[in-house]
């Protein structure tokens, strides 16, 4: 009995976390978030009170996912897009289209940190910026990387793994060539 008391308690909590966080989407009146908008549990969110979104309907969010838009980072998502698990960084602008299934270990950056060759040194609050634009029905193995200033077509499937560092033409499959040597011992 207690157990479930307990339980039932934590439930609550997270459910009131996740909607304290989903909050956070909404604090520029610039913003355009439509009302089916979901947000899972468990997600890290670190939003500028001047980032902007523009989420369409059925976007879920669900769990896991560690989302950061700064400044005056705009992300914008399309309707019927699902994302669980990813890292969204935007410094700039992130768009993701129509009926996306990203997720498991998924990063999308749109900005690298600057950096010097003589001296060399690497800044940490400056940051070079290129929009990322996904188009209409992606669909990521785990573990991909996109990195700024990419454009993905429309109807493509990253495979497991892949690291996108420049722009991927429509109706392509991309898969990351490993060569898997194995050696006896």
């Amino acid at each position: 009995m207690l157990n479930a008391l307990f339980s039932r308690l934590y439930g609550l909590l997270k459910t009131a976390d996740a909607a304290s966080k989903r909050k956070r989407f909404f604090l520029n009146p610039k913003s355009r978030i439509h009302s089916s908008f979901r947000f899972g549990a468990d997600n890290f969110v670190d939003i500028s009170p001047t980032a902007t979104f523009d989420i369409a309907e059925h976007v879920h969010l669900n769990e896991s996912n560690s989302i950061a838009v700064k400044k005056e980072g705009h992300l914008k998502i399309g309707k019927n897009t699902y994302i669980t698990r990813a890292t969204i960084a935007c410094l700039d602008r992130i768009e993701i289209g129509e009926n996306c299934i990203l997720g498991e270990g998924l990063k999308i950056f749109d900005h690298n940190h600057q950096y010097t060759r003589e001296p060399f040194s690497v800044s940490k609050t400056e940051f070079n910026t290129a929009p990322v634009k996904i188009g209409n029905n992606v669909w990521s193995g785990a573990n991909c990387i996109i990195l700024k200033g990419v454009t993905i077509g429309e109807n493509v499937i990253l495979g497991a793994g892949c690291v996108i560092h420049k722009d991927v033409p429509a109706n392509s499959v991309i898969i990351n060539k490993q060569n898997l040597e194995i050696k006896p011992i």
